[in-house]
């Protein structure tokens, strides 16, 4: 956690964030970033920050010291050192940040190693947010001071749409531009959406040049980002009812409800719901009886063929299906030489005779090759009749979006999501859920007509990459959240169904049966748990629009079925809101999660921190 030394006399760091202005930009200054930086209620950028990224990206998160910060009404002037330490790495940086009254923002950074480490990248990232920026023209200046017009690519680009970039400039309201300014490196852009980000990052050094690379101590970088802003005339915009994502809230605010506007009627499919199997051993009956209303609608259990334990994981797997009465989503990966072991796994089907709704195949890279689906299919279809035969990517959208398959060849698409690909804190969880539109978009457009379906779906990778000098003694797997156990997982996925249905992925396999990594563990129920047995309860649900105005602040699923409506709310902040309900009228019942019956309740209430409600509307 950032925080000020003692002999910082000029203002005291909260522990998140601290609220700026630069003339007519709001921002955020968060743990060494810069975040959030908007003109009125238009997103100029979605952040800047120095990143030290270890081999296999192991991101190093900073430690800051010496923080100094003078904030005035219309600019701002920032200092700090900060430290990424582990295991072998050793790196120091001086930052300094300002924002002058015109709306210009500067962020320069001067660092050196302090050991010989792998590095992946060292350096300053800009992010461009896609909803603002997709599809819309920008030009780009190259570091040899060539000009071009451009475009944010509109459907999620697999590889860089700009390279060998200077300066980016771009429209944010109609005569108002952004140029954002990168010096000290050779910088290009990449699409953030096929890691699960809703950004474009601007990033140096360019990735076809080698890496990892030794850094030796005492190398230096010396690097900055300038934004400016033309076409501003008069008096500073000013934002009459906006707030910034993660920052501390202003008593203007603190009575100002989130509107939540939901709209009834036909409304969209519910995702088929799943859960993953991972290597679970089998359920006792109090497991069971607690998972048992979510009527799953799959079990995910992967099956690496290459390995001797696949006939057991897929034994467990078909009794623990069979005890859910939920089919099977079976994920094989397949061995160079596969013939032998597909006889293998199709006599073992023919003994255990499970309820096989679809194969996801893959190969040992985790990404479906474009033999792979006629080869199970001969294997297995008879085996598995009415099961579908599909895949795409088990490691994350990048993978499938740079190996198409042809269309008509697979029966279902999916890929693996996670939001943790670049960033750890809340506020970004909850943004990259955003991502989901785009790829979905983008999926629909190579899959020949195909289902698109997300499996499985987790907070953070099911892998840790760290190497092992980087994971430290006593340090928890990266792949167990703390947040698994929280209301915050039962928000994050409040909003992952929501926007996924709204996208039209037709099928969500989510974390996993127990365990760190699932909805129950050691006898307790986790609150990701009840906000799906509440979300089965409401048999024949159709997910109906329910849009708020801060989803930064509240994520939102509304369900109805007939006449009944379900509506949850999740704060997903450490503060305290009111949140108004719009598009229906009436009496509610209101209920925490997991809890049978509710109290009668308007449709204008206070959520507390991390608070989440289910409010019952009767819309006859």
């Amino acid at each position: 956690m950032s925080r000020p030394s003692a002999e910082d006399s000029i203002a005291k760091a909260p522990e998140l964030a601290i609220p700026l202005r630069a003339g007519p930009l709001r921002l955020v200054f968060d743990r060494g970033a810069l975040r959030w930086i908007r003109l009125g209620e238009r997103e100029v950028l979605r952040g800047i920050y120095f990143a030290v990224r270890a081999e296999n990206w192991v991101t190093i998160t900073p430690e800051l010291e010496g923080l100094e910060v003078e904030a005035e009404p219309a600019s701002f002037r920032i200092r700090f050192r900060a430290r990424h330490e582990r295991g072998p790495v050793k790196y120091a940086w001086e930052g300094r940040m300002s924002g002058r009254s015109d709306g210009r923002i500067e962020f320069a950074a001067k660092g050196e190693a302090g050991s010989s480490f792998l590095r992946n990248r060292i350096g300053l990232c800009v992010l461009h947010p896609v909803e603002p920026c997709a599809g819309r023209p920008c030009i780009v200046q190259t570091v040899d001071g060539d000009r071009a017009e451009s475009a944010f690519p509109a459907r999620v680009a697999p590889h860089q749409p700009f390279r060998r970039v200077r300066a980016v400039l771009h429209e944010v309201t109609p005569g108002v531009e952004a140029e954002v300014r990168m010096e000290g490196e050779t910088f290009e852009t990449e699409d953030q959406c096929n890691w699960g980000d809703t950004s474009f990052k601007t990033y140096g050094t360019p990735l076809h040049l080698p890496f990892p690379v030794r850094v030796q101590a005492g190398e230096r970088v010396e690097q900055s980002v300038t934004v400016s802003i033309f076409g501003i005339s008069g008096p500073p915009v000013e934002e009459a009812a906006a707030s910034v994502p993660g920052a501390l809230p202003r008593k203007r605010n603190s009575t100002e409800p989130v509107l939540v506007n939901v709209t009834p009627g036909e409304g969209l499919a519910l995702p088929i719901l799943g859960l993953g199997a991972a290597g679970q051993a089998a359920l006792g009956e109090a497991e069971l009886e607690r998972l048992r209303p979510l009527r799953l609608g799959g079990l995910r259990a992967d099956l690496p063929l290459d390995a001797d334990d696949w006939p057991a994981r897929l034994e467990r797997a078909a009794a623990n299906a069979a005890r859910l009465m939920a089919p099977l989503e079976l994920a094989i990966f397949l061995p160079r030489d596969a013939q032998d072991v597909l006889a293998t796994l199709k006599a073992r089907i023919a003994d255990l005779k499970p309820r096989v709704s679809s194969w996801l195949v893959y190969g040992a890279d985790h990404v479906t090759a474009e033999g792979h689906i006629p080869l199970a299919r001969a294997a297995l279809a008879g085996a598995t009749p009415g099961a579908l035969f599909g895949g795409g990517s088990d490691v994350n959208f990048a993978e499938l979006n740079r190996r198409r398959p042809t269309p008509g060849v697979l029966d279902k698409l999916v890929y693996a999501f996670q939001p943790q690909a670049h960033a750890f804190d809340d506020a970004t969880m909850v943004e990259n859920l955003g991502s989901l539109r785009r790829v979905g978009d983008t999926l629909r457009s190579f899959a020949g007509g195909a289902p698109i379906g997300i499996s499985p779906a987790t907070l953070r990778p099911r892998v840790d990459a760290s190497p092992h000098s980087l994971r430290g003694p006593g340090r928890a797997p990266f792949t167990d959240d703390p947040r698994q156990k929280t209301p915050f997982a039962a928000a994050w996925t409040l909003g992952l169904v929501a926007s996924a249905a709204e996208t039209g992925f037709a099928s969500l396999t989510l974390f996993e049966l127990a365990g760190p990594r699932g909805v129950q563990d050691a006898g307790n129920p986790f609150p990701v748990l009840e906000a799906l047995r509440d979300i089965a309860a409401l048999e024949g649900a159709r997910v109906v629009p329910a849009r708020p105005r801060r989803p930064e602040r509240i994520q939102a699923l509304a369900l109805q079925s007939g006449s009944r409506l379900r509506l949850f709310l999740a704060n997903v902040t450490g503060e305290a809101h009111p949140v108004r309900v719009e598009g229906v009228s009436g009496k509610a019942k209101r209920a925490a999660l997991g809890q049978a019956e509710g109290e009668e309740a308007g449709l204008e209430l206070e959520l507390d921190a991390r608070e989440i409600v289910r409010l019952d509307v009767d819309l006859a």
